[in-house]
């Protein structure tokens, strides 16, 4: 890290401890695992050089948000899903608004907008929703929320295909 902070949330270091009620919680550069649960799984992710509020007497550390959002990071780039930053090229590259490409997938806007500003993780099924709905026309055509066909994916006449309601 290139930056000590002297007040993340608005707080001065150092800080009280919870666990030995020592002054000394302060700002220190280690290597840091976290175990994270995502889709039903415990992932364990390794941090080198993280950040993090330690206490100098005892060693408890405590989590930030800044904390939290480099942990939220490297597990997306661990499990590969697409980042924040890749979700809203994507939405502003086809021109949708979060409204929108709510209601085709089928979820809520505040999904969207969580998925955006990094406050929420995609599953891995969302994940490969957007990046097939992003990347392949005819799934944006088929996929048209409530407008959308009933007999999408239901096999109606088996000389056509699947979803075209023909």
């Amino acid at each position: 890290m290139s930056e000590k902070p002297s007040k993340p949330n608005g707080r001065p270091f150092p800080w009280p401890c919870a666990d030995c009620y020592t002054l000394t919680v302060v700002p220190t550069v280690m290597d840091y695992t976290a175990k994270v649960k995502q889709d039903g799984i415990i992932h364990e992710l390794r941090l080198p050089a993280l950040e993090i509020p330690r206490c100098q007497t005892c060693g408890e550390t405590y989590t930030t948000t800044a904390v939290d959002e480099k942990i939220n990071d490297a597990l997306r780039s661990q499990l590969r899903l697409l980042t924040p930053a890749q979700i809203c090229k994507a939405i502003e590259t086809l021109g949708l608004k979060q409204q929108e490409l709510a209601e085709r997938l089928g979820v809520a806007p505040e999904t969207i907008a969580a998925w955006m500003n990094g406050a929420l993780i995609q599953s891995r099924a969302m994940d490969n929703l957007l990046r097939v709905y992003f990347a392949v026309p005819e799934v944006r055509a088929v996929l048209r929320g409530a407008e959308q066909s009933p007999d999408l994916g239901i096999a109606v006449d088996s000389s056509q295909p699947v979803g075209t309601g023909r």
